[in-house]
């Protein structure tokens, strides 16, 4: 073997063989079809009004990924300004019209359009337009995320004001914090 590629092998060896591939047994051995307007295992989770569907969940995919569609997205009703410590979202609007906040700036977004948040960066969303808006999100890794809005929801159907304490608390138990008001333009 000649000197640079034994180096190079070396070198890599280690970081090869590090690598998680997650080429788990819990995998489904087929693909998941799951149909328009209904959700993962046809669970219902409502945070606030606001359906979100599980299209793929944690268990799918040992971890690495998870899929949601959360539609009736109205003015008004996005989350507060959060950080996530130890995932990233993918955001597409498939219908309406949001405004995103993402670190200190602003992004209007429409139909088609796309917003990668990485972890550790401060941001929110609001539908800014008159009719409600509907997002396709991808988080990964997936962080449990369907037990995070399964505990943020039950939160809000409790009768009267949302109990932000409690908010606070699901938030940082999924390593993650409000870190402000919900997004409203600058």
């Amino acid at each position: 073997m000649k000197r640079r590629h034994f180096l190079q092998n070396s070198i890599l060896a280690p970081v090869m063989l590090s690598t998680p591939t997650n080429d788990s047994a819990e995998r489904p051995a087929k693909g998941i079809t799951i149909k328009d307007g209904k959700a993962r295992n046809n669970e219902q989770i409502v945070v606030a009004g606001t359906p979100v569907d599980f299209k793929l969940i944690s268990t799918d995919t040992d971890g690495d990924l998870a899929i949601m569609i959360s539609s009736n997205n109205r003015k008004g009703s996005g989350p507060p300004v959060h950080v996530h410590q130890k995932f990233d979202e993918f955001f597409c609007v498939l219908e309406g019209e949001f405004l995103f906040q993402v670190g200190d700036e602003q992004t209007r977004l429409k139909p088609g359009d796309t917003m990668f948040v990485p972890r550790k960066v401060n941001h929110g969303f609001d539908c800014v337009s008159s009719q409600p808006g509907k997002l396709l999100v991808t988080i990964q890794p997936a962080s449990n995320m369907e037990e995070f809005f399964r505990q943020i929801g039950q939160v809000f159907a409790k009768p009267g004001p949302p109990d932000l304490e409690a908010i606070q608390k699901i938030y940082q138990s999924h390593d993650s914090a409000i870190v402000g008001p919900p997004v409203t333009t600058k």
